[in-house]
């Protein structure tokens, strides 16, 4: 297993760069169950884990993370039968861990980082920047246009609304909706069997 706190080798760094040079592929590539629509973008491949049946549609990108501005820390790691849809952003600087069978609406993003808001280090050349994890469990569906920001912990099988902003931590069976996300439904144990 791969030590993802290391910066990776000149090996690893070539790699990676050669992989995010491919152009964009004309037609669908599928593989045992693997599933990959054109136009679809992977900045440093080698720190993305991907289970059975992840589905990534059209114009998605998965950036994960690994360069020297986000001190080589980061990843995704998205678990079996995922659907990453259209236009989604998933920025993994802070670690992205997707569990199985979550489906992410078109233009969805995940912000697992975020820049410092303190006006002193906008005027320097390196802005300081937080790298918080997103953490979301089993059968989630985040809905079209929702932003999940940083340091977020999304229990299993939750529901976030279309166009919905969420941080903080849920308990499984939430449902979130609005700006900032409130909680409007939880289900009990039960209904979640």
């Amino acid at each position: 297993m791969m030590d993802l706190a290391r910066p990776p080798s000149l090996m690893q760094r070539m790699a990676d760069a050669f992989l995010e040079r491919l152009p964009a592929r004309l037609t669908k590539i599928s593989v045992r169950g693997f599933s990959c629509e054109p136009g679809v973008v992977i900045k440093t491949p080698s720190r993305l884990k991907l289970g059975d049946g992840v589905v990534l549609q059209r114009r998605a990108l998965l950036h994960c993370g690994g360069k020297v501005w986000c001190d080589y820390r980061g990843g995704i790691t998205l678990g079996d039968h995922v659907v990453v849809g259209p236009n989604c952003i998933l920025y993994g600087a802070g670690h992205i861990e997707v569990g199985d069978y979550t489906h992410f609406g078109p233009g969805s993003m995940v912000m697992a980082q975020a820049g410092d808001a303190d006006a002193s280090n906008r005027q320097s050349n390196e802005p300081g920047r937080h790298n918080d994890p997103v953490v979301i469990g089993k059968g989630a569906w985040i809905g079209a246009g929702a932003v999940i920001l940083g340091n977020t912990v999304l229990g299993d099988n939750c529901v976030v609304g279309p166009n919905s902003v969420v941080s903080g931590q849920y308990e499984s069976g939430t449902t979130l909706i609005g700006n900032p996300a409130r909680v409007v439904r939880r289900r009990s144990s039960e209904d979640l069997d």
